[in-house]
């Protein structure tokens, strides 16, 4: 079994882009395991895309040198803390404003794994139903767990069966102005040939409502 995956990063309307994403896939154990991660800095900070880029930096880094996937969930766990931990000691020895949401998946066969920080968002839409598997940490309008900034982050944990259909993440630039009935559709519809096309309706449709924020998403299928 294999994931199939594409994404997107935009800088829209915005003089930067403080979003990263990252998606990688490999043979771990005799099996295919992928991992999709999606970053937000925190645009109130000057710095807040050193903490984005940083993450996926770090968690690229982790998964290239992961070598076996017993307890894979908890170590994805305690590397995030790790990662929340050494951006939030950098930025303070180099005197830098900076913190990032965080929203990291792994694959591996018909499990997955989900830790997360923030407000950006990871949903799975399986049998034509859309789920959304994070929850946002955020109270009115204010997030209230990221990384990079104190290096004791709260972390949402959620692991669970991956039925036949995809895996969406996304920073909040997408969904703000998404209709969930349009998501739903173009999830259910998607296909390994029709990722790209499927990307360029979702940013499309928020762009065309008036998103002016960054944009990421990443998509991801598994195949038999």
């Amino acid at each position: 079994m294999a994931c199939l995956y594409d994404g997107i990063s935009l800088q829209n309307q915005r003089p930067v882009n403080m979003d990263s994403l990252l998606m990688k896939e490999r043979a771990i154990d005799g099996r295919s395991v992928c991992m999709a991660v999606v970053c937000d800095g925190v645009g109130s900070m000057t710095d807040g895309a050193f903490a984005a880029s940083s993450a996926v930096r770090m968690l690229g880094s982790w998964f290239d040198q992961l070598r076996e996937t017993g307890r894979l969930g908890l170590r994805l766990r305690d590397a995030v803390r790790e990662v929340d931990r050494t951006i939030a000691q950098t930025a303070q020895r180099r005197g830098l404003k900076t913190a990032a949401t965080l929203s990291a998946l792994v694959v591996d066969g018909e499990r997955y794994y989900i830790v997360h920080a923030g407000d950006s968002r990871i949903y799975g839409c399986w049998d034509g139903v859309l789920t959304q598997l994070t929850q946002d940490h955020s109270s009115g309008g204010k997030l209230t767990s990221c990384i990079g900034r104190s290096g004791e982050a709260e972390l949402y944990y959620n692991e669970g069966r991956c039925g036949e259909g995809i895996f969406l993440l996304c920073t909040d630039g997408l969904y703000k102005r998404m209709d969930p009935a349009f998501l739903q559709e173009e999830l259910f519809r998607a296909t390994p040939r029709t990722l790209g096309r499927a990307i360029r309706r979702l940013t499309r449709y928020v762009m065309e409502r008036g998103e002016r924020d960054n944009i990421s998403l990443a998509l991801v299928i598994r195949e038999r």
